[in-house]
């Protein structure tokens, strides 16, 4: 005798066959957005397309095209993904310690391999999307947290009161994005331990009489 197909439950009906090593949805999101920043660093943006990103992540080009255009939002969520992950604010109670701790950090994250600062440099500018994405994730995750060290050694009288915190903020950091992206000069562990030390003169609150 002949099945009524009418009477296959819902789950036997029009289920989609996932092919084999076929990622899920949001693993393959994800496989995606590391794929992308992983070709971010080996061939810059421009080098970066978006067949290469699906051909790394498993993924056919037209799953990419189903949640993103172009690469250029693309690279901005994975941009923000990753920024989710780093920069925590050190709580030592000690301002030199907590500066020189951030911009070790700063410094081993710009000198390592997956750097992805200097790639997004030139193209941030042109890309509003891309811009906002690379200021918000690797410029001012990193600046909040130096803010929140600086504004705790204020609150703790360590500091200078009258000091600009913003103006301190970019002092702190400035010196490793232009050896990075300007002269070249080269970046030591020990740098960290000198920028601080000679921009403390300039902030610690003067000592009591």
């Amino acid at each position: 005798m002949d099945c009524d197909p009418s009477s296959s439950g819902p789950s036997q009906q029009a289920r989609p066959r996932r092919g084999p090593g076929r990622p899920r949805s949001a693993e393959a999101h994800a496989a995606i957005l590391a794929a992308a920043l992983d070709l971010l660093v080996e061939e810059g943006f421009n080098g970066l397309t978006i067949e290469a990103v699906a051909a790394r992540a498993g993924v056919g080009k037209a799953t990419v095209y189903r949640r993103w255009p172009s690469k250029v939002p693309l690279v901005a969520e994975a941009l923000r993904v990753a920024g989710n992950e780093r920069v925590a604010v050190p709580a030592s109670g000690d301002v030199e310690a907590e500066l020189v701790e951030v911009l070790s950090d700063l410094i081993a994250e710009v000198s390592g391999p997956r750097n992805v600062l200097r790639p997004l440099v030139t193209e941030a500018w042109r890309h509003p999307e891309l811009g906002e994405a690379f200021r918000q994730e690797l410029v001012e995750r990193r600046r909040a947290v130096v803010r929140a060290v600086l504004q705790e050694g204020q609150r703790r009288g360590a500091l200078r009161g009258d000091m600009d915190l913003e103006t301190a903020t970019d002092a702190v950091l400035a010196v490793v994005y232009y050896r990075l992206l300007v002269s070249g000069a080269p970046m030591g562990a020990e740098m960290a331990g000198r920028v601080v030390d000679q921009l403390l003169r300039g902030m610690r609150a003067p000592e009591s009489p």
